[in-house]
């Protein structure tokens, strides 16, 4: 499948087009990485409280605070763009189906092949 970071969504080989995007897309590691930060300072924070080094608690309680913010703020925003290209992929999906129809009334949105526009994925 190649590096697909540009768009991660599979519409060829599954019925399910976002199985494996958490894979497939690059993009979305470092709001993983930041996520995998932000619970090593929850837990360095148990581990500063539970013996007792208070003067690390603010710090690990910012890592993690702000590790989960970024992280999360990371994967809406990868997300958001992820929806953007399937939006305009389904889009260009219709403006094909119009012309086949235009072409031919006979055709049904029922018998189009996804194949059919596979060479505008680019």
């Amino acid at each position: 499948m190649g590096d697909r970071h540009h768009d991660p969504t599979d519409y060829f080989r599954t019925t399910q087009p976002r199985a494996g995007i958490t894979m497939k897309d690059n993009l979305l590691w470092p709001g993983f990485i930041l996520l995998a930060v932000a619970f090593a300072g929850l837990i360095s924070t148990a581990a500063v409280a539970a013996y007792g080094h208070y003067e690390w608690l603010a710090t690990t309680l910012l890592v993690a605070a702000f590790g989960t913010v970024a992280g999360a703020l990371w994967l809406v925003a990868e997300f958001r763009r992820v929806d953007r290209i399937e939006e305009h992929w389904l889009l260009r999906r219709r403006r094909h189906l119009r012309r086949q129809r235009a072409n031919d009334p006979d055709v049904h949105e029922d018998s189009f092949e996804l194949s059919d526009i596979g060479s505008a994925q680019g």
